[in-house]
Parts: structure tokens; sequence; C-alpha cells
């Protein structure tokens, strides 16, 4: 038991969640000073909490203590210099692992938030759902939400670009309320279930949600530490948008509010040289460019396997015995090679055993090999699939001149000639604009235009991502590429092939989010909460 004066322990009480356990939280503090406290915490021989009254608490103010805000007591001026010192002075980057801050970005386009998400360590990402949010509104002077860029704005171009983007949302708008009664009768169901009707409007906005273009405005969540905030600033400053430049201004704007010490070298000199290695590496390359371009239309999707790892099976069966063993991994290599392919499954699947569902990992040992693949899939598939973060992903330049993709229901139900005519307009304007402006005619790109990405990802990551994405509830478009994905694994490992996804789904469904409704609206009901409508 600890033994605090009770001076001490008013105080400790405001910031820690309890005083004498081994394990606490802390409350009520600015990140600078839990960061600061961490740090300290691990070159010093004291308590947490002893190192928190010592260090950063103004004993002197101790009498405003419940009468002002508690933040005034606290010694920020000194973990801002702390930081400023240890970070900035001497780059020891962890400590600014050790405090965080939430942002919120708002009209924002959907192009502008993915050089954001494209960043993987450290931050948490809550975007605006295209899939159960409509995108129909309009400002009070009438005109839907979409970007403007301004070097589109001031160029001959201007007139083409609204004409086409307005007539993606014209489109749009129609399509996602009028679809509505005619899935009704495609797709029968229950209309007093909450969970039926839900789905519909959930399908509605996935069928028309190809139509929406990059320019669309969005909201977006995030947290990070101030690690990661410092270098995606860093990072965004060199970006060719503009509007990602803007954005990234204000976000240090503002988190200079939050976490300044935390980010200081993103506008710094060190900052500003990194910044220029960036946009020069993009100019160097520029001069190849030429040699690279082409024209190359793709009729419908594909998932290609460009590159595996041809030893696969070996290296995962190496990995689960060195764990097990005290011998040498070469030793253990010579071993594992003298077993039969009955011996080598068996120890594959008594590792794989046990797993009662997809959210139950399979172990770190699929992470030794890699599959590479090209996919050839609408935008909007790699807006989803980007959202994994472990796997390595490139893409080219936004285009819409590989072609569109049409959902099905949507001919079935009458509306293929305005889909179609928004679509190639759209492309036309943007083709067009891209001869002169390739980086800002992205913004005309919609969500059901063909492109081409390529991912690099490890076993375990398949494991993670096929399962989920071929999950009932997934888009359709997205679970033909993770089921696609999951098939070509399958066919490279003789061994592991049968056992490696299993709770892979394969079927089509009509209403995906049907079932994943009722189970939400279910629970609703049990809490007492209004259930969807």
């Amino acid at each position: 038991m600890r033994r605090w004066s009770q001076k001490e322990k008013k105080i400790l009480k405001n910031h820690f969640t309890n005083l004498n356990d081994n394990v606490f939280g802390l409350v009520n503090l600015p990140e600078v000073i839990k960061g600061t406290l961490f740090s300290r915490y691990s070159r010093s021989g004291k308590n947490l909490r002893r190192l928190f009254l010592d260090e950063f608490w103004r004993h002197r103010e101790l009498r405003h203590l419940w009468r002002q805000n508690t933040w005034k007591h606290l010694d920020v001026g000194r973990a801002e210099d702390f930081y400023e010192r240890v970070l900035v002075g001497y780059g020891d980057n962890s400590v600014a692992e050790l405090g965080g801050a939430h942002i919120a970005l708002e009209n924002i386009s959907i192009l502008a938030t993915k050089p954001l998400e494209e960043h993987r360590l450290g931050l948490s990402f809550l975007e605006k759902s295209t899939r159960y949010v409509y995108f129909d509104r309009r400002d009070k002077n009438g005109d839907y939400l979409f970007y403007r860029p301004a070097e589109i704005m001031n160029s001959s171009f201007r007139d083409d670009y609204l004409r086409a983007v307005n007539l993606l949302f014209d489109t749009y708008s129609h399509l996602v309320r009028e679809l509505q009664p005619k899935l009704k009768r495609l797709i029968p169901g229950d209309e007093k279930d909450p969970a039926y009707r839900f789905s519909i409007r959930a399908k509605a906005c996935d069928l028309a949600r190809p139509l929406l273009p990059l320019a669309a405005l969005a909201n977006m969540g995030i947290y990070a530490n101030g690690r990661a905030f410092e270098y995606l600033i860093t990072t965004l400053l060199a970006h060719p948008l503009d509007e990602v430049r803007k954005t990234a201004l204000a976000m240090n704007r503002e988190l200079r509010k939050i976490i300044p010490a935390f980010i200081k070298r993103a506008t710094s000199e060190k900052g500003e040289v990194y910044r220029k290695y960036l946009q020069n590496r993009r100019w160097q390359l520029k001069p190849w460019q030429k040699q690279w371009q082409g024209k190359e239309i793709h009729k419908k999707p594909l998932v290609r396997m460009v590159d595996y790892d041809r030893s696969a099976e070996s290296k995962i069966l190496q990995l689960i015995a060195y764990s097990r063993s005290n011998l040498s991994y070469s030793e253990l290599k010579r071993r594992l090679a003298k077993l039969t392919s009955r011996q080598k499954k068996q120890i594959l699947r008594d590792y794989l055993a046990g797993r009662q569902n997809r959210f139950h990992k399979p172990g770190r040992a699929l992470e030794e090999v890699y599959f590479s693949f090209e996919i050839v899939a609408d935008w909007g598939v790699y807006k989803d699939l980007m959202r994994h973060r472990v796997l390595t992903r490139h893409h080219q330049t936004f285009t819409s001149g590989l072609g569109y993709r049409m959902p099905p229901y949507v001919e079935v139900a009458g509306f293929a000639k305005p889909y179609r005519r928004a679509m190639e307009v759209a492309a036309a304007a943007q083709q067009a604009i891209a001869k002169k402006m390739p980086v800002a005619s992205q913004y005309l790109v919609n969500h059901g235009s063909i492109n081409r990405f390529y991912i690099r990802l490890n076993l375990r990551e398949a494991v993670h991502l096929v399962e989920l994405r071929s999950q009932r509830q997934g888009h359709p478009w997205y679970r033909e590429v993770a089921q696609e994905i999951g098939r070509q694994i399958k066919g490279k490992l003789p061994i592991l092939g049968k056992i490696v996804f299993p709770f892979m789904d394969e079927n089509d469904y009509e209403l995906e989010r049907l079932g994943a409704f009722r189970k939400l609206i279910a629970k609703a009901e049990k809490l007492g909460v209004v259930p969807l409508s």
C-alpha cells in the first residue's frame, strides 16, 4: 500500500483511476503531460504517480484545484520544454508516440481522403460511408456538395467539369430514391421488418454508388499519435493535389492547439528537407513516364496473381517448428525436409486447428510467405481494400479511361440509359481534362470507374482479407475480388489449400446486409434503443 498525504490524494484522484493498484489509468490530463510522463517513467526509479507529483504538479496552486480548470495546475510548460529538447534536439522519435489527438475533417473530397488513409501506422480513420448514407444533399444555394478545384474552375474546362459532375449527382439522386420501390418488387420481403427496409435502402446506395465522383464531399475523423501526425503532415505537404496540401496546413494549425510539441518538426527545416526529397523523386522520374504509357481497355474485372513464394509451405513449417525447437534454423530445415507429405500436412492442420470463426487469427508463421496481385476493378473496390493497412498497395493515376461497371439491378430496373449517359459524359470530360491536368482530373473519376492497382500481402493478412471481405454483408464487387484472391492462393498451396480459408464465403446474396441488420435490430430492441428506420 502506497502512502500519500491528504493533499496528494486530492491531486491524484483527479488524474488517476486509482491510488494504489499496480494497474491504473490516466485521466483529465493533456496529451503532452501523458507523453512526457511515460517518457520520464522509462528513465526514473520513481513510480508514475510519484513522478507526476514531483515533476508536473504546481503545489502552490493546489488551493485552486476544485475552482479552476485542472490543466492550469499542471506544468505543461515543463512538458513542452522536454519535448522540444528530446524530440527536436535529439530526435528520439518514439517519445512522440506517447500522446495523441482526435481531429475532424469536414467537407473534404473523397479523392483527398485517400492520401491520408494510405498512411498505415499510428493512425485510425473513420470516413463517411457511401454505402449507408445518401449523397444527394444540396447546400443553401441549391448546389450539390462537391469539390471545385481552382485549377479546373479557372480554366476553359470549368463548364465541362460542372456539367459532368452535376449530371452524375442528378443521376445518382434519381437512382438512389427511385430504385428502392423497384427493388422491393424484385426482392420481396416483409415491409414491416425494419431490417428489410434498411437492407433495401443500403442496396440502393450500393447500386447508385458507382455514379459518385471522387469530387463528392465527405467527412472524416482521425485519431493518431503525435509521431504519426507529424509524418502525415510532412508528406501531405508534398502531395501534388492542392486540396491535400491545404488540408495538411489546416491540420497542422489545429493540432498545434492540441499537441504542439509533437508536430513541430512537420514544418521545421528537417520537414522541409524531407518534402523536397519527395518532390524531387517525383520530378526525377517524370521523363521516364512517357516510356510507360499506352492504351489498354479492360472489359471486365480481373484478379491476377503476379508473384508468389514457391517455397511457401516449407517456410511456414520451418517457423512453426522453430519456436518449438532448440535447434538452429539450418539443422531444423534439414530435418523437416525428410518429412513425408502426409506428416507435413498433419503439422499444418495441427497449427491451424481450433479456429471457430474468422475472428480467431491464425499464427504468425503465415506471415513468412507473400503473394502479389494485380487487380483491375472498379474504384470502389480499391477504396474498400485499401483499408487493409498491413498489405502493401500501389495504384496508378485514377482514370475513367478503362471503362466502368454497371450493377445488373440497375439495368433490370430500367435505369441503364441514364446511368450510361452520366458515366460516359463524365469519362469524356475526365479524359479531356487529364491531357492538361492529370492530377486534378481525378476528381471526375467515379466509384464505378475501372482502375488498376497492385497489392502484396502475407498469407496471414490474406486470410484476414479473404475471410472478412467475402462475408455476406460485403459489397458484391469486392466480395468477388476477395473470393478470387482466396481461390488463387489455394491453388498455389497443395497442402494448405483446403484448410487455409475455412471461413471464406463463396455464396452470392441478393440483400447482403439483411442478416446483419436483423441482428443489429434485435440487439437494439433488447437494449431499448430505437431500431433502424
